[in-house]
Order: structure tokens, then C-alpha cells, then sequence
């Protein structure tokens, strides 16, 4: 028996599981869309997707039929899946001629919902009139749609060419057959990479396997129409350029506006003017005469992102030139798979000659950037004011700018992108490193490593030293996020407050840039590395002390450097090593009692960090048993209500239905889950916490709190006040009980974590 074979004998046994635990008898094709629907979330292919199901008319020339969705969370994408399934005891064929009918039928569903108001068809209890009324209603769908993908869900073998995208009223749907071998794919590698097979696409290429002399990689020499690589960019976006380290520099580049140029002029000679691509696959398949390529998969392109992306976006305003482009190809097919990163930075490096590549967009893939840019997602800013947003690291250059540019279709759309990420809380990969050099210091073999001197020297000296000294040995948590953002708002704050020749008031200087990176270094000495960066972060901005304190600290270092600089340019100065030794020992650092509210003790800082190393532990715990705390229903209950209010958002809803059916079949939350769960729960509690009231009733007959306990809680409140209003009302209700059910211990247990780190101590 391969392990195919028993890949799909334990995947038959899990979609049995989930049917018999189906108290409502939902179908077995329902239980395999289930199963798929939870595999294709953990390899990111989908997210927040729901099992609903509707068919009409079967047989009909207006059939349809849909047996899930998922929206996404900015509404700029829809998922739409329908099942194909047919249980057997092996591993069977599909024709193609069903794949076609499936894509027939979940388009026509689209097309009614979204244009033809389907919703006002069906009863409002069907499981898809919710989704049929969104696509119907939904000003923010209806405005923020881009594209939809189209998954057509088999447990049997397809070797067929997957249908071509179909344009429904000017969206574009995209089709993907999810079948027994990706399914397998998904179970045994966690991921679902991109397989072309070019005989699908009417395409034979011939290639030239180059001997590379090395077991490391294959190499080969081939090239690919520029219609096809502005179709396989239009369809798979982003995931085709993973391992590019730019983002699309629209056309104000002038290699991209030569490229826009070539195409709509003489396309003919782009294959001899331009460069090309150079990509990166996991293996490469060519016809028996090892002259033609017939299938590559997980194609990645390296190096040629900008032209991929140029013929993409010309190619809406000349489809018939684009037809004459041809665009040389370089694949290099990765044998090792533990040195692909260090081998395609590599590529970055070496290969590109057309726009200029730095240091920071060479590291752009580095783990630990990464890491900081899924924080910068989904860490919400703590409610300052009357609002919350993100910090947008701009981890691939001009990743904000074209992500701007998408949603600028309409005035509103342009405003809500902006309400979540502000231009303001952008920050790129040069300003990460100044934002974190200014206030770290490192000594390697005697001499200053990092410090103010290096943010001094320019972006790319800076960001050389943060790369080499600073990254290998960082630990990206929730705690380092924080303390990055409120270094980044420090940093702001200070810039502003020295001014330039264009501010309303005059500047301190003309050496802003050393004034900013320095005071700040001085401030860390000055408060001996205990600045509350943690108060930064939660209020969002410095205090006005800090600010004033800050300003006097600049008006008083430049005028020492004026005094006290050996040479006559003090900036050049500035970046030397000596400069920053002479400022930290011979500079008096103003007194700073105007700031003591805004220096923590240095046992409260480490007490903080030393919390979050149980983070995963005990934080993660106490969040992960609230949550189940709550049943299936409450959190369908908890969906509804967002709808009705508008308390929820439109992703908000349907993450809650996918937690109810995450808790209803014991599947685990992972990190992203469990903290969107989280705040799901706290904008129910804080606007509607009545509908927790079941939870409550029920008997918990091992709750270890007392009503002694709840009294301290409640004593200390009233002194520091670190609770938000609801919670503190659930500390006052807990006091009439004599017992507290699973919901109540939890939310308590939580709330006692949160005073703890604020330096309750339970008697």
C-alpha cells in the first residue's frame, strides 16, 4: 500500500468522524467539505471559511450549487468552494466533464447572489442566506472586491487541465481543483505550492538543462510568453512572488517605464531588451526528448517581479501586444531544500541588474522580518483615542504603495485602507533599524557595534549592523512588537520636536540627523534603560513631559556639539565611533524628575519580559480555555448579534461562526484563532454581555476562586484602575455568587493574569 493509499484511508475515516458527531445529520459531502475547508485553512489557502450549502435547478441550464465560502477580511476576495465527492474504498477518477459542470454551477450561484439578488429566493434560515444576502447587500464587498477564487473540492484523482478563469460581469473567477493528490500534498509537506502544467496552457517552451557542475541545483534556459506570466500573476498574485524581495515599484521606476514602453511599442524586441526572470522550482519535467518543458512545480519567481508585474498591468491597456512579448527565463531547480534561502538571497543579489537592489530588500525574506511583519497584521494598536489601527511594516519595497493602489478604486474604499493602516504608521526595513539602533547599544571585541553614530552613517551602513549584529540572535514576540512600536513613536515625536526649515516653528538646528538618533540614546542612559515603553505603546503616543524633556535634551546636545566637535563637519563627526564615547561621557544629560512618570523600575520591565516567556504557557492557556468555556451556540448567537448591530465586522462574523465549528468537532485554535477569538469575546463583553448569560448557570463543581478573592481584585482596582469598564463589572457581579461556572473562573483567572502584570499580589 503506498502512502497515498494510506493518506485516503484515514481521510475517509476523519470525514466519517466528523459526520457521526454531526448532531444535525449533515451529509457526508458536507463532512468532506468540512475536512477540506480545515486543511486548506492551516496551509493559508483560505481563511475564516464556512460550510453552507445550496443547490437549485440540477440539470438545468441555470443550475447552481455551493457547499462553502469565505470572505476575506478586507472584502477584497471571496472564496467559493463546491464538493465533488463520491465515497469509495479507493482512489478513483474524475472526468473532466464534471470538474466542468462543478465550475458551471458555483459560477452561476455568484452570479445570481451577486446580480441577481438570489437571497430574496431562499429563506433566511438556509445556511447560505447569509452569504447570498452579503454579496447582494454588502456596500463594502460591492466596493472592495477584487477577485474570486473558485475551489473545486474531489476525493478523487483529476488529470485533466484545470478550466480556464471565467469573466462573470467583469470579475474574473479563478478556477482550482483541490483533489485527492493535493489533499495529500497538503497532509504531507503543510503547504500547497503552485503546479503548472504548461500543456494545459497550449504552451511547449523549449528549455536548454544547463550543467551546473554542482549537486545544489539544476539548472535551465528557457522562456515563457509574457500573456502567460501576466495571467499566472493576475491569478496567483503575491504567492508567485514569495521569495521576490520588491514589491511592484508601479512605473515611476524607470526600468519599469521602459519596460511599459517596449510593450506597447515594439513588443517584438523584448525578449532581445529585456533581461528576463530568473525563478525557482521544486522540480522540473520536460517531454522525452528533454528539449521541452511540460510541467514545473512550485514555480517562484526570484528575480523579475517587476517585469512579471509590468506586463500584468500593461496588459489592461494592450492585450494584443502583450501576445507578441517573450520573455527569456532562467529556473534553477533547488535540490537541497535546508540551503534554498541562503541560494534564492543569492539569486536576489547576483542576478538583478535592472532596478537597483540594496541591502535591506536583499534580507527582505529573512525569517525574522517576516516574523515582524505577520505582527504588524494583526497586532491591533490599544484603543488611544476612538480608534484602533495596525503599524504597516513595509517588509517588500512598496509593498504599502501598491497595496494604496488596489483600494483606491473608490473614496471609500481609499479611506477604510487608510483608517487601518495610516501612511503615518508605515514604516520600511531602514526605519525598523533606526527605530531600534537608537536605543540598543552593542560592544563586539571593544569597539561599538551599535549605536546613535551608526543610524548616523545613513540607511544602508545602519541597516548593515542591525542585519549582521543585531537580527541573528532576535527573538520577535508580542513584548518586542510592542517596544518596536513605541521606539518607532518615540522616534516620530522627537523628529517632529526638532523641526526643519519647513515647520512652523523654527528647528533646534541643522542637524537633525544626529540630534533624533543621539537624544535617544541619551534618554536611555538617563532613565538606565527603564523608559515605560510599554506606557508608550498602550497610550500611543509620548507624554507631553517626555516631548518637552526630549526638546531641552536637543537644544543642550547641539549646542555642545557645536562647541565640542574636533572637525568642522560635525555630521560626518557624528557616524564615528569616538564621537558617540566622548558625547556619553563628557555631555550632561538634563536632570530627569519632570519624567518620572514615565520611567518604570527596572523589576517591573523584567518582570514583564519574564511573563511573556510563559506567554504561549499560561496566557495562551487561560485564553485558549475561556474560549472553549463558550459553546457552539453562544458563538452562532455571537455572529448573529454582530450582524444585527454592526458590532461585528463582516470577517469578524464568520470567524465566529468558524470558531463554533472549531469548538463543535475539537479542532485546535491556532495562535491567529485563538487571538481573534479573544477579541471577538472582548467586543461582545463590552457591548453585549448579556449574551454570555447561559454560560454562566452552569455548575462548575472544581472552581478554586473565592468570593475573598474577587474582594481583593475589586480593593485594588479601585486604587490602580487598569481594567476596562466591563471588566470591572464582572469582578461586582461575582461577588453575589457563591460558585462560579466554567466562563466565569475563566474570564476571572484572565483578569487576575492582567492585574499581576500590573503588580497585584493575591494574599
Amino acid at each position: 500500500m503506498t502512502e497515498k493509499e494510506k493518506f485516503y484511508i484515514s481521510f475517509n475515516k476523519e470525514v466519517a468522524t466528523v459526520q457521526s458527531s454531526e448532531v444535525n445529520g449533515e451529509s457526508q459531502e458536507q463532512a468532506f467539505t468540512r475536512v477540506c475547508l480545515d486543511m486548506l485553512t492551516q496551509v493559508g489557502e483560505t481563511y475564516n471559511a464556512v460550510v453552507a450549502y445550496d443547490e437549485k435547478g440540477l440539470g438545468t441550464k441555470g443550475q447552481h450549487k455551493i457547499n462553502g465560502y469565505a470572505i476575506s477580511e478586507n472584502c477584497d476576495t471571496i472564496d467559493l468552494f463546491i464538493s465533488v465527492y463520491n465515497p469509495s474504498g479507493s482512489i478513483e477518477s474524475i472526468e473532466k466533464s464534471q470538474i466542468d459542470r462543478a465550475c458551471t454551477r458555483i459560477s452561476n450561484f455568484f452570479s445570481k447572489a451577486f446580480f441577481n439578488k438570489y437571497d430574496n429566493e431562499i429563506a433566511e434560515t438556509s445556511s447560505i442566506f447569509e452569504f447570498a444576502h452579503q454579496l447582494a447587500s454588502s456596500k463594502e464587498i460591492r466596493e472592495k472586491l477584487i477577485r474570486v477564487n473558485a475551489f473545486i473540492l474531489t476525493n478523487r484523482h483529476y488529470k485533466g487541465e484545470i478550466p480556464l478563469p471565467k469573466d462573470i460581469s467583469g470579475f474574473k473567477v479563478f478556477f482550482n481543483i483541490i483533489d485527492v493528490e493535493k489533499l495529500y500534498s497538503i497532509s504531507s509537506q503543510s503547504r500547497l505550492p503552485i503546479q503548472l502544467d504548461l500543456q494545459e496552457h497550449n504552451l511547449e517552451p523549449a528549455c536548454l538543462p544547463i550543467p551546473t557542475g554542482t549537486d545544489e541545483y539544476d539548472g535551465y534556459l528557457t522562456f515563457l510568453p509574457g500573456s502567460f506570466l501576466a495571467f499566472l500573476y493576475e491569478q496567483y498574485g503575491f504567492k508567485l512572488l514569495e521569495q521576490n524581495v520588491r514589491s511592484f515599484l508601479q512605473f515611476r521606476a524607470g526600468i519599469n517605464r521602459g519596460i511599459k514602453e517596449t510593450i506597447l511599442k515594439r513588443p517584438q524586441m523584448f525578449f532581445a531588451f529585456n533581461n528576463g526572470i530568473s525563478a525557482t522550482a521544486d522540480s522540473i519535467e520536460l517531454d522525452d526528448s528533454n528539449c521541452i518543458i511540460r510541467k514545473i512545480s512550485n514555480l517562484q519567481i526570484v528575480n523579475g517581479g517587476q517585469t512579471t508585474a509590468t506586463l500584468f498591468h500593461t496588459s489592461k491597456e494592450a492585450k494584443e501586444n502583450i501576445v507578441d512579448v517573450l520573455v527569456p527565463v532562467k529556473i534553477s531547480v533547488i535540490n537541497n531544500a535546508d540551503n534554498s534561502y541562503e541560494i534564492i538571497k543569492s539569486i536576489s543579489k547576483f542576478a538583478n541588474t535592472q532596478n537597483k537592489i540594496n541591502d535591506a530588500d536583499l534580507s527582505a525574506n529573512d525569517p525574522v522580518l517576516v516574523e515582524i511583519e505577520k505582527m504588524s497584521r494583526y497586532m491591533l494598536t490599544p484603543i488611544a483615542g476612538s480608534t484602533q489601527h495596525y503599524w504597516f511594516f513595509d517588509r517588500i519595497s512598496r509593498q504599502y504603495d501598491n497595496l494604496l493602489a488596489q483600494n483606491s478604486k473608490s473614496k471609500s474604499r481609499k479611506k477604510a485602507f487608510e483608517l487601518k493602516y495610516p501612511k503615518a504608521c508605515k514604516y520600511t526595513k531602514y526605519e525598523l533599524a533606526k527605530f531600534y539602533n537608537c536605543y540598543y547599544e552593542l560592544i563586539d571585541n571593544g569597539k561599538i557595534v551599535i549605536g546613535p553614530h551608526c543610524v548616523v552613517d545613513g540607511n544602508e551602513v545602519n541597516f548593515r549592523a542591525f542585519r549582521d549584529y543585531v537580527m541573528p540572535n532576535l527573538e520577535v514576540n508580542q513584548v518586542f512588537y510592542e517596544d518596536l512600536i513605541a521606539k518607532a513613536i518615540l522616534f516620530k515625536d522627537v523628529d517632529k520636536r526638532h523641526g526643519t526649515k519647513r515647520s512652523k516653528t523654527p528647528p533646534i538646528g541643522d542637524m537633525k540627523q544626529v540630534m533624533v538618533p543621539y537624544s535617544i540614546a541619551l534618554l536611555k542612559i538617563a532613565t538606565n534603560g527603564c523608559l515605560d515603553l510599554e506606557k508608550i505603546w498602550k497610550k500611543q503616543q509620548v507624554s507631553e513631559e517626555l516631548s518637552d524633556y526630549m526638546y531641552n535634551l536637543m537644544v543642550k546636545l547641539n549646542l555642545y556639539l557645536i562647541d565640542n566637535t574636533p572637525r568642522s563637519n560635525i555630521i560626518e563627526w557624528a557616524t564615528k565611533e569616538d564621537c558617540w564615547q566622548k558625547v556619553k561621557t563628557e555631555f550632561q544629560i538634563p536632570d530627569t524628575t519632570s519624567i518620572k512618570d514615565d520611567i518604570a523600575s527596572k523589576e517591573a520591565i523584567d518582570q514583564r519580559y519574564a511573563d511573556y516567556t510563559e506567554f504561549d504557557t499560561e496566557y495562551y492557556d487561560l485564553c485558549k480555555r475561556l474560549i472553549l468555556a463558550i459553546e457552539t451556540s453562544t458563538w452562532d448567537k455571537i455572529a448573529e448579534w454582530g450582524k444585527d448591530t454592526g458590532c461585528l465586522t463582516l470577517s469578524d462574523q464568520n470567524s465566529a461562526k468558524n470558531i463554533a465549528h472549531k469548538i463543535k468537532f475539537d479542532y485546535e485554535l491556532n495562535k491567529r484563532e485563538l487571538e481573534k477569538a479573544i477579541a471577538i469575546y472582548e467586543i461582545t463583553s463590552r457591548n453585549n454581555y448579556e449574551i454570555f448569560e447561559c454560560e454562566l448557570k452552569k455548575e462548575n463543581d472544581n472552581c478554586k476562586l473565592s468570593t475573598n478573592t474577587v474582594m481583593q481584585m475589586i480593593a485594588w482596582e479601585k486604587t490602580l484602575l487598569v481594567l476596562d469598564g466591563w471588566q470591572y463589572k464582572i469582578l461586582q457581579q461575582s461577588i453575589l455568587s457563591e460558585q462560579y461556572s466554567e466562563l466565569r473562573e475563566s474570564e476571572l483567572l484572565l483578569i487576575i493574569k492582567q492585574m499581576r502584570d500590573k503588580g497585584f499580589v493575591l494574599n
